[in-house]
């Protein structure tokens, strides 16, 4: 017991030091992730490609609406220690692209000046593109 207490005293300094660290809270804060456009192979109907994408973030707990043809506005909503992070996307597509945009986002630190957001954004929005990539051939 006596050992742990003396363990526990010597690295007590050592993790204040790493939380109050501007380089340790640093990694969370990164450039905010634009994918570039997703190409669509030859023969997809606007229906197979609207499929595809809701496929794809319906996987992902995204609630999507529909905006106009071609234009769809994806939600995800994470709880976390009290906390309501959320996201959401503008997805324009037509029969040759997909474009993933940033449209809005709440508790994930987004500084419009520097273009930067907290990491878990740019984790959410590469699977977006991953998953719809997957359900639309497109590699």
């Amino acid at each position: 017991m006596l050992i742990k207490l003396i363990r526990f005293m010597a690295m007590t300094p050592f993790a204040v030091m790493l939380m109050a660290s501007p380089s340790a809270q640093a990694g969370k804060i990164q450039p905010i992730h634009t994918p570039e456009p997703i190409e669509i192979p030859a023969g997809k109907s606007a229906e197979e490609i609207k499929t595809g994408i809701r496929k794809a973030l319906f996987g992902l707990d995204f609630k999507t609406k529909e905006i106009a043809p071609g234009h769809l506005e994806a939600t995800h909503v994470k709880r976390s220690k009290g906390m309501e992070h959320t996201a959401v996307l503008t997805i324009k597509y037509d029969a040759k692209t997909v474009r993933i945009t940033y449209k809005d986002s709440k508790d994930l630190n987004y500084d419009q000046t520097a273009g930067e957001i907290h990491g878990t954004y740019n984790r959410w929005v590469r699977n977006v593109e991953k998953r719809i990539r997957g359900n639309l051939g497109s590699y």
